[in-house]
């Protein structure tokens, strides 16, 4: 069984190192640390100079929720059409109602600013309250990946809704875990779900200027950092390989 191994990947430096980890693909993003949003466009022109990889970029205008405003739908349309003027395979798309169903008023002015780019569903679908009832619609509107950690805080945790996505809708779209995958959990979630795709950062923190017992300057600010490690990468990666 052959599986599709996506680097998450919040810098240019991860997106060369999950090149370098034998990735198959990578989105990117920045700010982890709440759970990703939309790159600089610097970062953008960057790396789509370097890349080697499909990759796919996230549109996320904010940190917290995924009830966008008008404004903030508005900035999502301009970025989509930047990533899709400077060349990028796709885009990494959500949207959420204040009573957590899927927002297809915002998500089809998302979906016709992407035209022509592959599209995945974001972990906005854990956040979705009828997930099984949603995915039919985004599979209709061309979504052809949907990321998930099954409703959970990780994977791991949330095999068993995986399991179902993938048993109700894996031939029809790529229903792709993520959310904490390593190489001491890849394999069971794998073996468990049945996915042919994970998605995961294999993210380590860099002190550069820091040590962990003191990690702040004199201004109180956090002065580490983290990036994709190619070591994990190359191991997840020889571990899917064998299977």
């Amino acid at each position: 069984m052959a599986i599709t191994i996506e680097v998450c990947a919040n810098s240019l430096t991860s997106v060369l190192n999950a090149q370098a980890g034998n990735a198959d693909c990578a989105e990117l993003c920045e700010a982890l640390e709440v759970g990703g949003l939309t790159p600089s466009y610097g970062m953008l022109k960057s790396v789509f100079e370097w890349k080697t990889i499909p990759i796919r970029v996230l549109i996320r205008p904010r940190s917290g929720n995924y009830t966008y405003t008008n404004f903030e739908t508005l900035t999502m349309i301009r970025d989509i059409q930047l990533c899709k003027e400077m060349g990028f395979e796709g885009v990494v798309l959500g949207a959420l109602t204040k009573t957590k169903t899927i927002d297809f008023d915002v998500l089809k002015k998302l979906v016709e600013a992407a035209s022509g780019m592959q599209l995945t569903f974001h972990r906005a679908i854990d956040a979705c309250r009828n997930p099984f009832e949603a995915l039919p619609e985004l599979i209709k509107m061309g979504f052809d990946k949907i990321l998930t950690s099954g409703g959970k805080p990780t994977a791991e945790m949330g095999i068993g809704q995986i399991t179902q996505m993938q048993q109700q809708f894996g031939n029809q779209i790529h229903i792709m875990a993520g959310g904490g995958i390593n190489p001491q959990n890849v394999l069971k979630i794998i073996e468990s779900t049945q996915i042919t795709h994970c998605h995961f950062s294999a993210s380590k923190i860099q002190y550069q200027g820091a040590t962990p017992e003191n990690p702040k300057d004199a201004t109180g600010a956090l002065m580490t950092w983290t990036e994709s490690n190619v070591k994990t990468i190359k191991t997840i990666r020889k571990i899917v390989d064998n299977l």
